[in-house]
């Protein structure tokens, strides 16, 4: 959506179509409608102006395969519809609502939600700039590297705001992003409402509601499963487009050629573009996977990857983690060793194992120290699942079994000592 505020208001007096005519008032007045700026099937889009005089945008909820205009009046085709068309216009209304609790740099603003004329609309803040499928069109080598990483840094940092806050998208694509002067990207025009509209109504469901190249193949499937991934995939098909210079192939032809056993059309970016480093193409050809659990699962996942301090951040946390499961472990096994009673095994040079006393002691304490686990001798992976905890049990159980031997059991007094065990534990 590009505007152009020194025409803004060179619009067409009257109206052509199903659009409302230049001057038409909205809401008592407090809007003015400047011109119309373009119309999908699921809504019409407008400049206009507010009572004090600034530029805003106005979103009206417009079904055009069900709904007519009588004068202004927003009316069903056929009764029929009726239900249908007022279950959108309530899910085009909470979805405004849910966007206007939204406060973020790169994302749009909506400032009011209102009913007029029969339908909902929303005021969503005017931006002056152009979308990046205007941009990739017309000057597809404006932006160099940099910026166009410094770019989805920023609409990263929007998608994880949306998903954190329980929000899909749900309609990513060149034309969704506007850049202003500065080249600072805003992410506009929200598909949510699209998407459960097409659930709700049969007249919509037979809709093309999807956009090749972005869309990943669950938006194909009415009624499949969506996660954050999908939006990641339609974001990482954005920037594909915008450093390759084509949107990647549509999503259900690459589905079809792997169900054929044929190769995957898709030609990753990795490998082939050497202005970019090797953890930014990699995300983006990771994210636009086929199948949704071979993506990163999230934006913030993204971030980790391609962000250097995030990083280098994400890789010493990793460490840490790793490090205080390993000391876990070996402390586990320590009082594993110490556990075991100097009669069943013989005593190893360097194990923690006490020295068995001498053979004419009968001392029971020196026989059988205290023993603070004793299940552990039955079960020692019950103390490894209540010290560690339910994320680590199988890493901490194949190292124990490694270490002491799968099933650890009491030997009986008269089994066969088993040095190596011991060995092993000890060192």
């Amino acid at each position: 959506m590009k505007i152009d505020p020194n025409t803004a208001e060179a619009g067409p007096i009257g109206s052509f179509g199903d659009e409302l005519a230049t001057g038409t008032p909205l809401l008592r007045g407090q809007y003015t409608i400047e011109r119309f700026l373009n119309a999908g099937g699921f809504g019409i889009t407008y400049l206009a102006k507010d009572s004090l005089d600034r530029l805003v945008v106005i979103k009206e909820c417009f079904p055009t395969s069900m709904c007519m205009r009588a004068n202004k009046t927003v009316r069903v085709r056929s009764r029929s519809h009726q239900d249908e068309f007022e279950s959108i216009v309530k899910l085009f209304g909470q979805e405004a609502r849910a966007l206007a609790r939204l406060q973020h740099p790169h994302i749009v603003g909506v400032h009011q939600v209102f009913e007029d004329n029969h339908t909902a609309y929303m005021a969503l803040d005017f931006l002056q700039g152009r979308d990046l499928l205007d941009l990739i069109e017309h000057e597809p080598h404006r932006l160099c590297p940099n910026e166009i990483k410094d770019i989805l840094l920023k609409m990263l940092s929007a998608v994880a705001y949306i998903h954190d806050r329980g929000i899909l998208h749900r309609d990513i694509s060149p034309d969704n992003i506007l850049l202003d002067e500065f080249n600072n990207p805003v992410l506009i025009d929200f598909g949510a409402a699209r998407e459960e509209a097409v659930r709700v109504s049969r007249v919509l469901s037979a809709q093309h509601t999807v956009k090749d190249g972005y869309s990943p193949q669950e938006f194909y499937i009415q009624g499949s499963k969506q996660t954050l991934s999908s939006d990641l995939y339609a974001l990482a098909a954005t920037f594909y487009h915008l450093i390759s210079g084509s949107p990647p192939p549509v999503s259900q032809l690459r589905l079809s050629s792997v169900a054929e056993d044929s190769p995957d059309p898709y030609q990753p970016l990795l490998g082939y573009n050497r202005d970019y480093d090797r953890f930014f193409l990699g995300a983006i050809d990771k994210c636009l996977s086929i199948f949704p659990k071979d993506r990163l699962q999230t934006a913030h996942d993204w971030l980790d990857e391609i962000d250097e301090p995030r990083r280098r951040k994400a890789a010493l946390q990793r460490a840490k983690k790793d490090q205080q499961i390993e000391d876990t472990i070996l402390a586990l096994v320590e009082e594993t060793n110490k556990e075991v009673l100097p009669g069943d095994l013989p005593y190893v040079e360097g194990a923690s194992v006490p020295k068995p006393a001498p053979a004419d002691q009968t001392d029971a304490s020196v026989l059988r120290p205290p023993r603070p686990f004793p299940e552990l001798r039955d079960n020692p992976t019950q103390i490894v699942d209540q010290r560690i905890g339910a994320k680590q049990v199988d890493q901490t159980r194949s190292f124990i079994s490694r270490i002491l031997g799968s099933p650890f059991k009491r030997r009986r007094q008269d089994e066969e000592p088993q040095s190596d065990i011991v060995g092993k534990a000890g060192r």
